[in-house]
């Protein structure tokens, strides 16, 4: 009974070591990642209103415009960058509630700035001038644009050990997601989101063609499909309806 105790005790501090060090570098984002985890449920819908009332989240966001990013390996910037996006598209729209959608904020990506390490930039400026020259083209899985039609917002913050894997993760999860995106194979035609065609400059970089991106992420059945028959592409309609509870 006491070596099971003292095996017992040996793996929970393992297991707060190996969960303290996730978020020990760089940046501590380990505030995030609860509140994404009280606030985000599993379909990436958020409780915005619980946003809105948490002074940890407040904490979060100054913090974010505090932070000291000169030392950040790329793959701490990118964590960084990528839970920025996210943190302060929920802020944006806890400012402009009540509102159905973030269309309805005159310049809610172009025009509001707001303080990230120091430097003061848009929501554009953050995805185009620093997350996707990091990133590429899979950080189009991972920041979230609070519309329906977006990738879902997962329920944990980035890391600097595990952002490639979470934004591959995200990637199967979106193109499996008929929702968003969809193989009509009586039609022979991909139906995918409308993010491959404003980004296809990128995927194509990276993967070689749009119709590539979806054989390598949809399910095996599909990718075997598209490989042999390469379906025609199509584009669903955007739904930009608030991503809220």
């Amino acid at each position: 009974m006491m070596m099971n105790n003292r095996v017992t005790t040996a793996l929970i501090i393992i297991g707060i070591t190996f969960a303290a060090s996730a978020f020990s570098q760089g940046f501590d984002h380990s505030t995030f990642d609860g509140l994404l985890k009280r606030y985000v449920d599993r379909d990436g819908m958020v409780n915005y209103p619980g946003f809105a009332k948490s002074e940890s989240f407040k904490e979060y966001v100054a913090a974010i415009g505090k932070a000291d990013t000169k030392k950040f390996s790329d793959n701490e910037m990118l964590a960084f960058y990528i839970n920025a996006y996210n943190a302060l598209v929920i802020k944006n729209v806890i400012d402009h509630m009540p509102l159905d959608s973030p269309m309805d904020v005159d310049g809610f990506f172009k025009k509001k700035k707001f303080s990230i390490a120091g430097e003061k930039m848009t929501l554009d400026k953050l995805e185009y001038d620093h997350i996707i020259p990091l990133g590429g083209a899979l950080i189009h899985f991972g920041v979230v644009c609070a519309a329906q039609s977006c990738p879902k917002l997962i329920r944990k913050a980035y890391t600097p050990g595990t952002v490639y894997r979470q934004l591959e993760e995200n990637a199967r999860t979106f193109l499996r997601d008929p929702s968003k995106n969809k193989l009509d194979k009586a039609a022979n035609t991909l139906k995918l989101s409308e993010i491959f065609k404003w980004f296809s400059d990128d995927f194509e970089k990276k993967f070689g063609s749009v119709r590539a991106v979806a054989e390598k992420y949809m399910s095996d059945s599909d990718a075997a499909y598209i490989k042999k028959n390469k379906p025609s592409i199509d584009y669903l309609r955007y739904d930009w309806s608030l991503n809220s509870q």
